[in-house]
């Protein structure tokens, strides 16, 4: 018994390559391309939010840059002023010291001359009273 071949083998296997390059065609190709661009728009999506981040570091650097550039004269007007307003402060105190030492100069020499004049005034009244005392004693010793 000879087994021959089966036309109908062949068929199927006709069959089979139509099929295969009919899906190659209208399915497998359709389907790869359509993930070659899907993966082409992800790698742009992607390129683009690093440029987006890559951007957005370089805004902050540079808001930083002018940040800074806008505080230096502000910094430095305020420690000016506050340099200013601190040395006008010490004048103002040594004015006031000044003034305070002239003022309890004269205060002293106010009391010393008071003072002189009550001791002078007490000395005159002293030597009043102790002639007057004196008198008394003399007259009375005398009588």
């Amino acid at each position: 018994m000879e087994i021959l071949p089966n036309i109908t083998i062949l068929y199927q296997f006709a069959n089979f390559l139509i099929l295969l390059i009919l899906l190659n065609f209208l399915l497998f190709k359709p389907v790869i391309g359509a993930l070659k661009k899907r993966e082409g728009a992800i790698q742009s999506l992607a390129e683009r939010v690093e440029k987006a981040k890559k951007d957005a570091k370089d805004f902050e650097r540079q808001y930083d840059e002018v940040t800074q550039q806008k505080k230096r004269p502000i910094l430095e007007s305020k420690d000016a002023a506050l340099s200013e307003a601190n040395t006008g402060a010490t004048k103002i105190i040594e004015k006031a010291r000044h003034e305070l030492t002239e003022e309890l100069s004269k205060i002293k020499d106010e009391i010393e001359r008071e003072g002189k004049k009550v001791y002078d005034t007490l000395r005159a009244d002293v030597d009043k009273l102790s002639g007057d005392v004196a008198a008394k004693i003399l007259r009375r010793s005398l009588q």
